[in-house]
């Protein structure tokens, strides 16, 4: 079990400290735009890093009554940070999405930390119903994520929606809930889905962008940022053209540091750094379900593989975008992009299932067992 946790902390370390080297190397033309100096958004990725740290610790440390206190508010909690979208005087839109909060010189992007505490929710409810389900459970596990998608679609943010619908539907199905409820969800999503992207040009632009994102008309539209994306993984080669080499993101891929992380990594680092990455997210995703189904706490096993599903559903849909595979969204790739908001929620997450080990007595004295006393 010790090996899982060393997997899990090894792969979060080397996915966070090299998302920094990469944002600073990623952020650097429009940090000059920005602020003027190469390093003006990557410091506040450290920041982030550094604010992250001791929040995860705090997490893994919180014993298991104060995560179900948590819990039980979990879904109201998403709300209320939700719902302060919803007031202009401190809400702000980003590429036309009502998606964040100002506080002073602090941005916040509630969302990603809704993420979080719908997981939590979801484990606690999860966890609390017989092995029989009821209609009452299903539509309590439903209705909590659909006011929260509701909340989250009067910002436009679509990209964020998809994840939280696909959490739901990762979450109702390690509940047991019948297949059949769980096939008339997904089509209802569909169809919601296939509605909003319907409803809105630009939308539709960038959805059918994805077929041919080359072609006359729509390359310099809709096809800019998944062509300039492919350009910048096909130029880099094997071992990539350096570390700093890239020539997409000196104007020609927007969101390099964030949407588009994945495309300069692959530009600058070569196939190897991108398979790497992706293994990395791999290792990750793999060791927090093995420490998740190892607790003997069926809250901890219910959430921790939601964080699991939460990270492999991003990280996919990111990936997507990035190789042409999906249409571009607006999601980012966990500990990897830039992003404040996300660093800290996914420390929590990180936090949580850190925890689920601690709280095992057996794992948690042979983690704290030194190799060199081992070896002695």
């Amino acid at each position: 079990m010790k090996r899982y946790y060393q997997m899990f902390i090894g792969s979060v370390a080397f996915l966070t400290l090299g998302g920094l080297v990469m944002v600073f190397s990623a952020s650097s033309a429009a940090a000059i735009a920005q602020t003027g100096a190469i390093y003006g958004l990557s410091w506040k990725q450290a920041a982030a890093i550094l604010l992250s740290a001791p929040l995860a610790w705090f997490a893994s440390q919180l014993s298991l009554d104060a995560w179900k206190r948590y819990a039980r508010v979990g879904v109201w909690i998403s709300i209320a940070m939700l719902s302060l979208l919803q007031i202009k005087s401190i809400s702000k839109s980003v590429n036309g999405n009502t998606n964040w909060i100002t506080f002073g010189p602090f941005d916040l992007q509630p969302s990603e930390v809704a993420k979080f505490f719908l997981i939590l929710w979801a484990g606690y409810l999860i966890s609390r119903q017989s092995t029989k389900r009821d209609r009452n459970f299903a539509i309590t596990l439903v209705g909590g994520f659909f006011l929260s998608l509701l909340l989250v679609l009067l910002g436009k943010d679509l990209g964020s929606a998809i994840v939280i619908g696909s959490i739901m539907l990762a979450l109702i199905w390690i509940s047991g809930l019948p297949a059949r409820f769980i096939g008339f969800v997904s089509s209802v999503g569909i169809v919601a889905v296939t509605t909003l992207v319907l409803s809105q040009p630009y939308r539709r632009e960038r959805f059918f962008a994805v077929l041919n994102p080359f072609a006359d008309g729509t390359y310099k539209n809709a096809g800019w940022q998944p062509a300039h994306s492919i350009m910048a993984l096909a130029s880099g080669g094997i071992f990539g053209v350096g570390l700093g080499g890239s020539k997409q993101k000196w104007g020609n891929l927007p969101e390099a540091h964030t949407d588009f992380i994945f495309s300069i990594i692959g530009e600058e680092l070569g196939m190897i750094g991108a398979v790497s990455v992706v293994l990395a997210i791999a290792i990750l995703i793999y060791a927090s379900i093995r420490i998740s189904l190892n607790s003997k706490d069926q809250m901890s096993k219910y959430v921790g593989i939601g964080i699991a599903s939460w990270i492999a559903i991003q990280s996919i849909i990111n990936l997507g975008s990035a190789t042409g595979v999906f249409p571009v969204v607006g999601v980012t790739l966990p500990f990897v992009s830039y992003g404040g908001s996300s660093m800290l929620a996914l420390a929590l997450a990180v936090g949580y299932i850190a925890g689920i080990a601690f709280r095992d007595p057996e794992l948690k004295t042979e983690i704290n067992t030194s190799w060199p006393r081992q070896r002695a």
